[in-house]
């Protein structure tokens, strides 16, 4: 990680430097993809401003304090990087655990063995029975969609002979596709 540090306005003391550099340096334990972190420490009047910029890989994370005192004014926006830097971290990992594990090709069907199941994560192809095989109509497909208690139902629509689903939407109402000629 490069430390950058900027004094505006006053004369930056090597002790303050190295105070600045032991806390900015504390940063690299709780994310590794830290590029710069660049401090800049400002005096106007009574005020002692310490702003600080860290980017880190594919984004950039900012904090401002003001205080009476240079330090505590260091001190302070270091912490409140350090939140956002582990808001930042939990969030990419949180990103991680969510992402769906997608490794290879789907199981087909005919790919499924028979016996005891594996001890494996991934996606299964599971075979389903919501198949009416007569023609009905739409109106006669959601009546049996409501009786089954299932998610969806595939039918041959029997005005047109087309495969037509319906399903239940999340609003309660139901859903209605049919295959394109």
């Amino acid at each position: 990680m490069e430390i950058v540090t900027t004094a505006r306005r006053f004369q930056l003391t090597p002790q303050l430097k190295e105070h600045a550099h032991k806390r900015l340096q504390k940063l690299g334990r709780y994310f590794n993809n830290i590029i710069e972190a660049h401090l800049v420490l400002d005096s106007e009047k009574h005020r002692q401003i310490a702003e600080l910029t860290v980017h880190a890989h594919g984004t950039e994370l900012i904090s401002r304090e003001e205080t009476p005192d240079m330090i505590s004014s260091i001190d302070r926006v270091t912490d409140r990087i350090e939140r956002q830097i582990k808001k930042y971290n939990a969030r990419l990992k949180d990103r991680k655990v969510r992402r769906p594990i997608m490794e290879g090709p789907p199981i087909t069907e005919t790919e499924i063995p028979e016996g005891e199941p594996e001890e494996e994560w991934g996606p299964v192809v599971v075979r389903g029975n919501e198949w009416h095989r007569d023609p009905i109509s739409v109106e006669e497909a959601i009546r049996a969609l409501r009786e089954s208690n299932a998610e969806f139902l595939m039918f041959r629509n029997d005005r047109n002979r087309k495969v037509g689903l319906v399903y239940t939407r999340p609003d309660g109402n139901f859903g209605f596709i049919e295959e394109e000629a």
